[in-house]
């Protein structure tokens, strides 16, 4: 049976794993070597804890054909149920386009995302969007991670110039503006790239077709609690903001930023909530004319119209 642990083992292992531990200390990362000077396999640090207590476990994990192809990943109950139902092992990739380490598990039949939480309310906005057909449908996971289905197509700066037609870029626009409706009536304040920044990096996934997600909430709030914020959540606010980019090049400790985060936070709190969620129209019309740039200028009508009417609704 593949991956055959028992539920005792399986439980401790998730336990092990999840929420995601910090960085063994030296002398476990020097244990794990096969041999000294040698590198320690690639699969085996997410496992560091079991190496004191579950040493047994650990030395079956670290032979275990599955775990050295997919690591901590084979845990997770996305991977682990197809696994045993017959699923062939899946291939396992990682991109950097999102703050924090994207693994992407591809089986032949479809395939899915795993990535820890970069705040503490994400997973309850990313299912929001997943069931607002915003945002990557959310599957079940393990504490301090989300699963989620991959989305397919393209980030928006990524269209090739056969779609850029006046009908597709219109539907883009509107399918986008349907979206920043949807997630503004239900309290949730995005916050991040939609259609490009400098970088020519975006979140919007287009396919084919001209249908929409976007990715990655790690930055969004929810303002179901306004005015009240706690730390995390302005701080999430403030880091868009080309001010406060420059204020942490210039504070001399973490006192300043501490006292500064304390005083946007009454700013935050005394701002309505369509003065919050505004900002994502800013970021849109920001974003749009930085594709511009890059895609030609000729993308800005289809897509601002399609925008602002769906949005308006």
């Amino acid at each position: 049976m593949v991956l055959d642990y028992t539920d005792d083992e399986l439980a401790v292992i998730r336990r092990a794993i999840a929420p995601p531990p910090p960085r063994p200390p030296e002398e476990v990362i020097d244990a794990m070597r096969p041999a000294a000077g040698q590198p320690v396999p690639n699969h085996m640090p997410p496992f560091w804890k079991l190496s004191d207590l579950e040493m047994p476990l650990f030395l079956r994990l670290s032979a275990d054909p599955v775990v050295v192809a997919l690591s901590r990943y084979a845990f997770f109950p996305e991977v682990l149920d197809r696994l045993r139902a017959g699923a062939e092992v899946p291939t396992l990739e990682f991109t950097g386009r999102a703050r924090g380490m994207v693994a992407i598990l591809r089986f032949a039949d479809r395939a899915i995302v795993i990535k820890p939480l970069q705040s503490a309310r994400e997973d309850r906005i990313a299912r929001i969007a997943g069931d607002l057909e915003v945002g990557p449908c959310q599957l079940e996971t393990l504490p301090g991670y989300l699963t989620e289905e991959f989305v397919p197509g393209v980030f928006f700066t990524q269209l090739t110039e056969e779609q850029l037609t006046d009908s597709f870029l219109t539907t883009v626009g509107a399918n986008l503006g349907g979206m920043v409706r949807r997630l503004h009536q239900a309290d949730i304040y995005f916050n991040d790239v939609t259609f490009s920044d400098h970088r020519g990096r975006s979140h919007l996934i287009v396919d084919s077709d001209g249908s929409c997600r976007l990715i990655d909430f790690g930055i969004s709030l929810l303002l179901d609690r306004h005015p009240d914020y706690d730390r995390e959540e302005v701080h999430n606010f403030v880091r868009t903001l080309p001010l406060y980019r420059v204020f942490r090049g210039m504070a001399e400790d973490q006192d300043h930023v501490d006292q500064f985060l304390a005083d946007y936070g009454g700013k935050l709190a005394a701002a309505s909530k369509s003065e919050i969620t505004s900002r994502d129209l800013t970021f849109a019309q920001e974003g749009l004319g930085m594709a511009a740039k890059r895609m030609g200028d000729r993308i800005i009508d289809p897509v601002r119209d399609g925008f602002v009417q769906a949005y308006n609704g």
